[in-house]
């Protein structure tokens, strides 16, 4: 099937020729249609598999049919997240020449209300800047009659939780409801059932690891970290990789060391000033150098399709945040491959105290419950 073959207006047909989008992947193939036909839906999907192109086409068929007489929301756990998200938005929307903008914290409010002034069909925030302006009284959140949550396991992690309810009972009572997550655990089920009414439940892949990565796992002494960090780079010397680490403070250790080896590289993490961590990661997506080492909380909204090698420098703290690191390959339909260090000194040491050596938490641990996708209804109430 071909977009073409979907009955889309001519003009996102227009721009996703553009965008170089042929073919649907299978979360878009799969959640379109109910999407288009007004439904709420829940869908678990791994990242970089094409979930903002499915909401983001369904958002912008719907306002088109409805003549602007509609307006969506969609709430990202981060602003790194939402101005990528709106930028995505942008390009499906361009010849329907809709207005999409971001709000999010630590951009001045003040050029946030100009543009909502302008007016809008489709805003892209993060829950807490966009309390900022309810409370404010500076955006009618009623107005919105579509409302996507993306990355709700996220969002609810980071501990967004209270901001969702207020956010979902201020929006307009009649609205369709897309929840987008990489997992369904109990507290993303608790926000469906109070929010999305009978909503199509949609499940792709496998939820402990997708098929296009393959993983290794070296054990290994603390010291040898380094070293062997560097014996794969320089076997892999055109790749893009992602180093993932635990600390702010590492990420400055390992990205300067990997420096001192002439290594294109960099680091990012949630200490740094906004304006600075959108430039590395704008330069990392540009391919201006194509190794970078991030923390986890750093790395969210990080949308880069062909890093080839993800490596946990340090364990994850557990099996969620484990797949989410990985999932940062292998995206849409390519093959990638995931390293994770294990140190044995660590290992030895906290085993007796019967500890993992991540204090944080497990080891990850693939937990998988079959290849076959599934639908089905899931009851709700809003």
């Amino acid at each position: 099937m071909k977009f073409s073959d979907m009955h889309l207006d001519s003009r996102t047909i227009s721009a996703l020729d553009s965008m170089n989008f042929v073919e649907p992947t299978e979360v878009q193939e799969k959640s379109l249609t109910p999407i288009l036909a007004g439904e709420d839906v829940m869908v678990r999907s791994q990242t970089g598999t094409g979930k903002t192109a499915a909401f983001g086409i369904g958002l912008v068929e719907q306002i088109a049919a409805s003549k602007g007489a509609k307006k969506g929301l969609v709430l990202a756990p981060t602003r790194e997240l939402a101005l990528q998200i709106t930028k995505e938005l942008r390009s499906i929307a361009a010849g329907h020449k809709f207005r999409v903008y971001a709000v999010y914290g630590g951009e001045e409010i003040g050029r946030q209300l100009a543009l909502i002034a302008r007016g809008f069909e489709i805003i892209v925030a993060t829950p807490g800047r966009l309390i900022d302006h309810y409370k404010r009284k500076t955006l009618d959140l009623s107005v919105f009659n579509i409302v996507v949550l993306d990355e709700a396991d996220r969002m609810l992690d980071m501990g967004f939780r209270e901001d969702i309810s207020k956010i979902m009972s201020a929006v307009n009572e009649t609205r369709q409801t897309m929840l987008f997550s990489a997992t369904l655990d109990r507290s993303v089920l608790d926000i469906s059932r109070r929010y999305l009414q009978s909503p199509l439940l949609i499940e792709l892949g496998e939820v402990g690891k997708k098929d296009d990565i393959s993983e290794d796992v070296i054990k290994l002494p603390r010291r040898e970290k380094f070293f062997k960090l560097t014996e794969i780079l320089h076997q892999e010397p055109s790749s893009r990789v992602l180093i993932f680490v635990a600390t702010q403070g590492a990420t400055e250790y390992v990205g300067r060391k990997l420096r001192d080896q002439n290594i294109s590289s960099d680091f990012l993490h949630g200490g740094m000033r906004q304006q600075k961590r959108e430039r590395i990661m704008r330069d990392f997506h540009e391919g201006r150098f194509r190794v970078l080492v991030a923390t986890d909380v750093a790395s969210r909204g990080l949308h880069v399709d062909d890093v080839a090698h993800v490596i946990n420098y340090d364990e994850a703290r557990d099996s969620d945040t484990h797949l989410h690191r990985i999932g940062r390959t292998g995206r849409m339909g390519k093959k990638g491959k995931a390293t994770t260090f294990i140190e044995t000194d660590a290992f030895q040491q906290t085993r007796r105290m019967g500890r993992h050596p991540d204090s944080r938490g497990p080891r990850p641990v693939n937990r998988g419950f079959g290849n076959r996708p599934r639908q089905g209804r899931f009851g709700g109430r809003r």
